[in-house]
């Protein structure tokens, strides 16, 4: 936009606990993507403080940030973001590879993060040879697979007929329930409510915490 500014978040305000299940809910431009890509670390503040476990992330490099980000978040994207050349299992494996585990290591472990979404029979079928549903359970065991503290999940139900998302919803609940921390953006109320806190955002403000 040239010289012109876009304050897209104004003065936002929160600290989400460990364990809490936390949506973020708001309409179309009203900053909640920004917000996301900020807590998962993929954009930088222009200015204001985040603490990651009580730590400013000012004091980490790049190269400290992406581990951090391997290491402690799991993301959940609305397009799920499959290798579509790979099968399920691959896809999930992947993650693990690249921080150095061995092929026969990543493989049983991929297996197990597969199977407790239900897709032990579906591992070695390409997203294209998925339904769209199945697509998002690779990408939430893919997610889960290095066992982050932190899962960030957006518009996880976006691109899925409500029976699927209802199973995606349920599959994230029990994940909470099991301890993990969520926090999921979204812009419909009725998926919000699934979670045990909302954050209203509109036009880069928080409008209420309940």
């Amino acid at each position: 936009m040239g010289k012109s500014e876009l304050e897209v978040l104004k003065g936002i305000d929160f600290s989400v606990e460990k364990g809490e299940f936390v949506a973020i809910l708001g309409p179309s431009g009203s900053g909640k993507s920004t917000m996301m890509n900020i807590i998962g670390l993929i954009d930088d503040k222009t200015k204001g403080e985040y603490l990651l476990d009580d730590v400013s992330v000012e004091k980490f490099s790049e190269d400290q940030m992406a581990k951090l980000r391997n290491d402690k978040i799991g993301f959940v994207f609305q397009k799920f973001n499959l290798l579509g050349r790979y099968t399920a299992l691959h896809n999930v494996e992947m993650p693990l590879i690249l921080r150095g585990y061995s092929k026969s290591d990543a493989t049983e472990k991929a297996k197990e993060m597969l199977a407790s979404v239900g897709l032990e029979d579906r591992i070695m079928h390409k997203p294209i040879e998925l339904s769209v549903g199945q697509q998002q359970r690779v990408a939430i065991a893919r997610a889960l697979v290095g066992d982050p503290e932190l899962i960030l999940a957006d518009e996880p139900t976006g691109n899925l007929d409500s029976s699927s998302g209802e199973e995606i919803m349920d599959i994230l609940i029990d994940l909470n329930e099991k301890g993990n921390t969520i926090v999921m953006i979204t812009h419909e109320r009725e998926i919000a409510e699934k979670a045990s806190r909302i954050i209203h955002i509109r036009d880069g403000v928080v409008i209420e915490d309940e």
